[in-house]
């Protein structure tokens, strides 16, 4: 049974059409004792990955392929990793994408498939000239956020941006261990090299500047 209606297939379809690189779904699950939603992530892959000739999807065992895991830095299942014409985007997304998150995934499909960030002038000079030292970026949302998504297209931008820059869509409610470590209290919440903490979904300029220059964002308009 399909997850989404033929018209929203259709409305990805369109979103999707502009794509000029292939992009891989490196999907990593736990057959054995995974996580309940392995079932659900598989299922919103493979219909994504039908809904385009230029998705594919790569299913890699967490347990049984430890190198292919470890190279791709992936410690847990249900985990999306994304890849553009073979190449590491630095995007991945941990746990189902459901809810308002699988147009996350829709997203990142589509930046991966594409050739531009989609950044401002201004956030990409100031990206070119700040990120020359890794950054890693952990978005915390759930399903049910409306807000969540452009937090995550800010951070995945970044990561297609910047070859310094990683993005991580972690759903919260899933990884509750990381939650925990992040006093994750509410979404999105952005952690920046387990330092820095971007509440809400700011804007595009406030977002950058606190990722790259590792300082507390202005909380002027956090929804």
């Amino acid at each position: 049974m399909s997850l989404l209606s033929e018209q929203d297939q259709n409305t990805v379809r369109t979103h999707l059409a502009g794509m000029t690189h292939g992009v891989t779904l490196v999907f990593f699950t736990q057959t054995i004792g995974g996580p309940e939603s392995d079932l659900m992530a598989r299922q919103v892959v493979d219909e994504l990955a039908s809904l385009s000739d230029r998705i594919t999807v790569d299913e890699v065992n967490l347990v049984l392929d430890k190198k292919r895991a470890a190279a791709l830095g992936v410690d847990a299942a249900p985990t999306v990793v994304v890849l553009r014409d073979g190449k590491d985007t630095r995007i991945r997304f941990l746990g189902a994408p459901a809810g308002y998150e699988f147009m996350s995934l829709v997203e990142a499909v589509a930046l991966a498939g594409g050739d531009d960030s989609g950044l401002t002038a201004e956030s990409k000079a100031l990206i070119a000239e700040h990120a020359t030292t890794p950054i890693e970026i952990q978005v915390f949302v759930t399903p049910t956020c409306p807000h969540c998504p452009r937090a995550v297209l800010l951070a995945y931008r970044m990561a297609f941006e910047n070859a310094n820059i990683r993005a991580t869509c972690v759903e919260a409610t899933e990884f509750i261990a990381l939650s925990q470590k992040y006093n994750v209290t509410g979404v999105p919440k952005t952690v920046v090299n387990d330092t820095v903490e971007i509440m809400g979904a700011v804007p595009e300029d406030e977002f950058v500047r606190a990722a790259v220059l590792r300082n507390e964002p202005d909380t002027r308009t956090s929804p």
